[in-house]
């Protein structure tokens, strides 16, 4: 099996934050893990969250920790803020639903529907008319989730 989050799909948040994880990254974060958490974080480089596997924070540890080479500084403490202290942990329901905190949801500016984006490694949670609006995002990827957003009369 591919381990690999693929794909895209548009699904609604209820009144009570919660969220359905597509199926197919479900099976990614199965495959990677327990596939009962997935790790929720800000973008770096774009206004959306980003989804890990729970393993996620051990690598990135590494990755860090290879980078800064024992160097403590401003640069090393900001990274390592930004790494970890922003990130959260959202449990996966028997239902396959996650809860998106209050703080997430603000960071992602999402509202009542959730943009999940397959990017390999990891996925993006995007409010969806922030993604379409992206400048310089590929036609086609603004064209799907066009597509989605009429499927859901959201448009």
């Amino acid at each position: 099996m591919d381990e690999s989050f693929l794909g895209n799909a548009l699904n609604a948040i209820d009144a009570k934050g919660r969220v359905s994880v597509p199926s197919g990254f479900r099976e990614v974060l199965a495959t990677r893990g327990d596939g009962r958490s997935v790790i929720l974080a800000p973008a770096e480089r774009a206004d959306c969250l980003v989804g890990y596997d729970p393993g996620y924070p051990a690598k990135a540890r590494a990755e860090l920790e290879a980078r800064f080479a024992g160097e403590f500084s401003p640069e090393r403490d900001d990274r390592f803020r930004a790494t970890f202290g922003s990130a959260e942990k959202a449990p996966i329901d028997d239902n396959g639903r996650i809860i998106l905190s209050a703080t997430m949801k603000d960071i992602g500016e999402i509202d009542r529907l959730a943009l999940f984006w397959g990017m390999g490694d990891y996925f993006e949670v995007w409010n969806p008319q922030r993604f379409v609006e992206r400048p310089g995002l590929d036609p086609r990827a603004i064209r799907i989730a066009r597509r989605l957003l009429d499927a859901r009369g959201a448009a």
